[in-house]
This record gives structure tokens, C-alpha cells and sequence, in this order.
């Protein structure tokens, strides 16, 4: 509790600097743990001058362990804590928040499990009103800690300190919304202690991430690093083909090979020349047909990565087709758009050998398991695992924080990406890098995971030069190579948190 409370006095001090002792701040303490973070902030903030006022929402005499022994140490040091126990109480005291500049919001901790109502929904909602900065300690008061909902009146924060690791609200939406900028703060728990636990749940970590990161000989040659096979495209859809194809090929694979209508070969040699192509029968609606099927299955020789899916539509016999392939695919696949639309259920969908990984958006998911979007938006963490479990695949459920499942149940939070990559052709962008990356060895979870965080890196790197709206899929082609240099050099990559030394 001592370390947890410095750490917040030291994110006070980072932000204001010299000019905290001009600040005045209002403290509220709840009756647990974190109203002891609080005190210990009291204190602190109170031994360097800080002008505070300090509230407790218990009764003194009722504080457990070491909430009850800060309490005395704030006390004994002079710090003025006022109990505040009853609606009239607030009435009395909360013109506090209008003299303050900043609270320190310690009423409510992780363990929460039910909404807030009376006197703290009355507190939460009067401190929201106020417009005052807010840092959160550990969790904005009114948030649980184990899942991403807002189950009713909550603290909005500026800034949260959490401790040893994020928790689900700090990162998934709509509770992250409420948590402002999140700092992670190390108060001394081992690391031996936390992978006891076993956590199911996990931050992409980048530096773990750059491990992964496919390297190369100096006398390397292509055929090193693998050859793809991209089946994607249709008349009115030939982007989507382009960009997974050039999307595999930047991400390092030797060869990428599309597999495409005939009627759009020519405008591929046309116009990505880098991409060897292969026309195949189509149907009268310009999608490949079913007919071309024993050529895919010889294209299939020699290829270490398949991608499926990219604008192929669900024409019937386009569908046909897609379901004779993936039967066929032995190395690893990626599948995609109209790849998994080919499924009416994720029942026939199974990874068998070979590594597959899916990249469902929530539509798509939804379809799959036999829900519709809102109840995967609803519970994301939920929807994915239960995919990758029933498919024993690597699922991304792409959208804001994209979560990466494995087979076993883990699920890695991706911390890139912002709103400019919700555009037409981002999707086949990814499916074309995770390819790319598949054909170059490594398992299928490090490459999902490794691929997805560069996928949003990238946008994130266009981002900063062209803005949100304006954003391109092919401005993620075009940042990739500064994406993966910072990658292999370990420099400045988010990390979607702020880490406290």
C-alpha cells in the first residue's frame, strides 16, 4: 500500500512538477484497499506542502489491515481526514469539489460486483459533474476489474495507476474509455508471483514480440523465406487481391503467387510486378469457379502459406471452391472475408495439422458462433476464445484493441491501431502480412500476434503523417518497412500503457 501510494504522488509530481504545491487537491477514500492508497497520497502530498483535503466515506474505527494503518501514520502526521458517512455528510462537504484543482479518486477498487448506487453514485456522478482532472487509483471508481462493461456510475479519469499489470477495463472498451491515460506502476510483486497465476488474458508485449521477428542470413536467397499462395479477388474486387498479395510480399516471404479470375490477370502484371499471378476459370459473375479447383490443388505444391478470402464473394460456386481448398491446404492458412464466409457455422471449420489462423471482423464472428454483433461487441474476450477453442485455430477478432486467441484459451490484447484504419482494404492488408509472416517459419500464435501489433503499428505511423480520415489501406503498405525497422530496433514501440519506473 506504501508503494502503491508513492507511485501515485510520483505521477502527481510528473504531471505538475514545481507547480503541485500551487495545486489544490481533494482526496477521496473508500472503506477498502484503495481509500488506504489514498491516504498514503494524503500523506505524501501533505509532507511536501501540497494544500489537500482529505474525505473518507467510512468510519475510521471500521478500516481493516493496512487501510487502518495508513489512516493512523496520515493522522499522526497531521493530516486532517474527514469522515464522510451519510448522504447529508456529502451535502455538507461536496462544495469541495468546485476549490479543487484535481481529485485523487480512491473510493472504490477491482473488486466491485454490482453497480454503485446511493451514496457513492451520488459522490461518483457530483465528481463527473465537476470537469475537475481526476487520476484514478488502481481503477475508476465504479468499474469491476474483470470485465470491460461500465455496470453503471463510474469516475471518469484523466489518468489511472494500476499496479503490476493492467486489468480488463484499462484496456477494452467502453470501460478504458472511462480510465483515461493508464500508467502501470511496479510495487514490488514478483514476477514469479504474477506468472503463478497463470493470467489467460495478456498485453501484447513488443519487446516480447521483436523475439519473433523473422531474421535473415546474409546468404540467404528467396526460397528461404517461403512462397505464398493468395486465392482472392473477383470482377469489381481485384484491390482486395492486390493488397493481401503485396501485403504477404512486404512482410518478408520470398514469393507470393495470386491465385485470381482470369478476366484480372492481365491487370495484375499490369500493375504489381512483383506478384507472379495465375488466371483461373471464373464464372459468368466474374468469380473464380469451382472448375479451377484441380489447379489450385497443384498450386498448392511447394507453398509454405495460403491466404484465402479477400473479395472472392459467396457465389456458389466460388463457395464450392473455397471449401475443396481448405480441405486440400496442408501448410499453414489464413482465411479471411468470404474465406470464412464460406462457413454458415464455425462447426466444419477445424484446424486439423495445419496452423490456421482466422480474422474474423464482429459480423463475421457473430455469424460463426450463431449470435449477432452486439452480443460479441458485448463480449469480445467471450466470442473469440470460444472460436478458437471450438476451430482449435488462431482467432483475431479485429476492431479497437484486436484480441489474438489461442486454441488453449490465452488471449493477447493488441495495443495498436487507431479509427483511420476502420477503411476499405485494411482487413486484406492483415491477411496478406500474416501470410507473409507464416511462410517464414515461426508458430502460428507468434506470427498472429507479431503480425497483427506491426498491421497496427503501421496505421498508426500513417496516422501521424495524414490523420485519421484520410488514411489509406495502402498507406499501411507504404508504413510497414518503418513499422518493422522499429520493430527489429527496439525503439519507441506503444505499448498501449504507460510504464512507471
Amino acid at each position: 500500500m506504501e508503494q502503491a501510494g508513492r507511485q501515485v504522488a510520483a505521477l502527481l509530481r510528473a504531471l505538475h512538477g514545481d507547480r503541485l504545491t500551487e495545486r489544490r487537491v481533494l482526496l477521496l477514500c473508500g472503506p477498502g484497499n484503495n481509500g488506504g492508497d489514498a491516504l498514503v497520497v494524503a500523506r505524501l502530498l501533505a509532507d511536501r506542502g501540497v494544500a489537500c483535503r482529505t474525505l473518507l466515506f467510512a468510519r475510521p474505527g471500521g478500516l481493516r489491515g493496512s487501510a487502518a494503518l495508513a489512516h493512523a501514520s496520515a493522522t499522526r502526521l497531521g493530516v486532517r481526514v474527514e469522515p464522510v458517512r451519510s448522504p447529508a455528510a456529502w451535502r455538507r462537504v461536496r462544495s469541495a469539489l468546485s476549490r479543487c484543482d484535481m481529485v485523487v479518486d480512491g473510493l472504490l477498487g477491482t473488486g466491485l460486483s454490482r453497480p454503485v448506487t446511493g451514496l457513492f453514485a451520488d459522490v461518483i456522478e457530483a465528481v463527473n459533474r465537476s470537469g475537475r482532472e481526476v487520476i484514478a487509483v488502481d481503477i475508476p471508481s465504479g468499474l469491476r476489474g474483470d470485465t470491460p462493461t461500465i455496470p453503471g456510475p463510474a469516475i471518469r479519469a484523466r489518468h489511472t495507476v494500476t499496479f503490476a499489470r493492467p486489468k480488463v477495463p484499462h484496456l477494452l472498451a467502453p470501460a478504458s474509455g472511462l480510465c483515461g491515460t493508464v500508467h502501470v506502476a511496479d510495487i514490488g510483486i514478483p514476477e514469479a508471483a504474477v506468472a503463478a497465476e497463470r493470467p489467460a488474458l495478456s498485453l501484447a508485449d513488443p519487446a516480447v514480440l521483436r523475439r519473433a521477428l523473422p531474421r535473415r542470413r546474409r546468404d540467404a536467397h528467396k526460397g528461404d523465406f517461403g512462397h505464398v499462395l493468395v486465392v482472392a479477388g473477383s470482377r469489381g474486387k481485384g484491390g482486395a487481391a492486390r493488397l493481401a498479395a503485396l501485403a504477404a510480399l512486404t512482410a518478408g516471404c520470398g514469393l507470393v503467387t495470386a491465385a485470381v479470375p482470369r478476366s484480372l490477370a492481365g491487370s495484375f502484371v499490369r500493375g504489381e510486378m512483383e506478384v507472379m499471378t495465375e488466371g483461373l476459370d471464373e464464372t459468368d459473375e466474374g468469380t473464380i469457379s469451382d472448375a479451377a479447383l484441380p489447379r489450385l490443388k497443384r498450386l498448392l505444391v511447394g507453398k509454405r502459406a495460403v491466404a484465402v478470402g479477400p473479395g472472392l464473394t459467396t457465389h456458389p460456386a466460388t463457395r464450392k471452391l473455397v471449401l475443396g481448398l481448405i480441405a486440400a491446404v496442408r501448410v499453414p492458412l489464413v482465411l479471411d472475408a468470404d474465406g470464412l464466409n464460406a462457413f454458415p457455422r464455425a462447426g466444419g471449420l477445424r484446424a486439423g495439422r495445419r496452423a490456421l489462423v482466422l480474422t474474423p471482423h464482429p459480423g463475421e464472428m457473430g455469424r460463426l458462433l450463431g449470435l449477432d454483433t452486439r452480443a460479441v461487441q458485448a463480449d469480445r474476450l467471450g466470442a473469440v476464445r470460444r472460436l478458437a477453442r471450438r476451430t482449435r485455430g488462431h482467432v483475431v477478432l479485429k476492431g479497437f484493441r484486436s484480441l489474438v486467441a489461442s486454441p488453449d484459451g490465452r488471449i493477447s490484447v493488441n495495443p495498436t491501431g487507431n479509427p483511420g484504419m476502420a477503411t476499405a482494404g485494411s482487413g486484406d492488408v492483415l491477411t496478406g502480412l500474416l501470410a507473409g509472416l507464416l511462410a517464414q517459419g515461426g508458430t502460428a500464435g507468434e506470427m498472429a500476434r507479431l503480425g497483427v501489433y506491426l498491421h497496427g503499428f503501421a496505421g498508426d505511423l500513417a496516422s501521424e503523417r495524414k490523420g485519421h480520415a484520410p488514411l489509406l489501406a495502402r498507406d499501411l503498405l507504404s508504413a510497414f518497412p518503418l513499422a518493422w525497422s522499429r520493430m527489429a530496433s527496439g525503439r519507441s514501440l506503444p505499448m498501449g500503457v504507460e510504464v512507471m519506473s
